[in-house]
């Protein structure tokens, strides 16, 4: 008897001093490297509509959504066209659950507006406005929680700017597609080292072009991959992580993980795992890297209950391994989730203790 009380006080006095010690900082780097910290780390992001459209009520809704829920990794997700404002695309919000933005008109309507663009002031205009936010934002964060800004990857850039006819372009057009992209890549590495000078401590790059349904082989190694290897080129050396997200547009579609996940320099993948074809084991099997994921956004988190919520994730955690990983939506949370399910996510993460005897097993 008086060795299982020596044990059980042992074990609360570590778990006391892992919770004392370590900073989200730290819990962040560990997961990251492969080691298990005092618990796992989860983080949650959506967008927030019309509040978004400046740096000030952007910071204002960030923070106010960390101070709620209190997640390890605090993504600043800007509006879902601040990345092509400035060349002439119109944003606006149309009620969308997801609370991204759409186009009232593009950039590009014709093959010979793409010769019109020309290399953008990351540090004026809209992409200024979010580079202030993260200032902003920088200031409440800092010494409390890591941060991650917003890149949108080449493609999804260029996508943007022409209402989803990226594909058709590099088919008709590969030479002035190529040079358009180069522009566009440049700009967008500019932004990310703008976002980094102004606070943010890491980068996540998302593409919208890394299923097998979105884009064929020879145009992804030709017109996409090449162009995300160069981002993450570019600001590796100057962020302390980057986290690349692979949208999945439909249920079970299959991710190009084998290629995408060796990427020198990115250190954690983010996908829908509850609904493609790629679970988070394989995921971190493959790659050898950190995942996020565990969080169906669009199906638990948004209509269950929040005992449902917590199954699902303890569940996730289980299949998973709770070595490099952090529990993550597969996107953005919609404008219309019930906070109560948020929390449940929440509570779920933090009673789960990795070094306990009901979950060493799944370390």
């Amino acid at each position: 008897m008086n060795s299982i009380l020596a044990r059980a006080k042992a074990s609360l006095f570590l778990n006391t001093y892992r919770n004392l010690v370590m900073s989200k900082f730290d819990l962040l780097k560990q997961t990251l490297l492969g080691n298990l910290g005092a618990q796992i780390p989860f983080s949650v992001w959506k967008h927030h509509p019309e509040k978004d459209r400046t740096p000030e009520g952007l910071a204002e809704e960030e923070i106010a959504f960390h101070r709620e829920f209190d997640h390890d990794l605090l993504k600043i997700s800007f509006h879902g066209r601040y990345a092509v404002v400035d060349w002439g695309c119109l944003a606006v919000y149309d009620g969308a659950i997801s609370g991204s933005t759409t186009c009232a008109s593009c950039a590009v309507e014709r093959l010979s507006d793409w010769e019109t663009l020309e290399p953008l002031d990351v540090n004026a205009g809209e992409l200024g406005n979010q580079v202030r936010a993260v200032e902003l934002v920088s200031k409440y964060t800092e010494g409390l929680v890591p941060t991650m800004a917003t890149v949108f990857d080449t493609a999804l850039v260029a996508d943007k700017l022409c209402m989803g006819k990226f594909t058709d372009y590099i088919v008709d057009a590969p030479e002035v597609m190529r040079s358009a992209l180069d522009m566009i890549t440049d700009v967008m590495i500019d932004f990310g080292r703008a976002a980094l000078d102004a606070g943010s401590d890491g980068i996540f790059i998302a593409s919208q072009h890394s299923t097998h349904s979105a884009i064929s082989e020879r145009q992804y190694n030709e017109f996409v991959f090449p162009y995300d290897l160069k981002i993450v080129e570019n600001l590796r050396g100057k962020a302390d992580f980057i986290a690349l997200h692979l949208h999945a547009r439909e249920k079970n579609e299959e991710i190009r993980f084998e290629k995408i996940a060796k990427t020198p320099g990115v250190d954690a993948i983010n996908w829908e795992d509850q609904t493609a074809a790629l679970s988070l084991r394989e995921g971190k099997t493959i790659s050898r890297k950190a995942v996020l994921g565990g969080i169906d956004h669009m199906g638990t988190l948004r209509t269950g209950s929040p005992d449902e919520v917590k199954a699902q994730i303890f569940d996730a955690a289980r299949e998973a391994g709770l070595v490099r990983l952090m529990i993550a939506p597969g996107c953005v949370v919609t404008v219309d989730t019930p906070k109560e399910n948020i929390q449940a996510m929440a509570d779920a993460v933090r009673s789960i203790d990795p070094f306990s005897d009901e979950w060493e097993a799944h370390s």
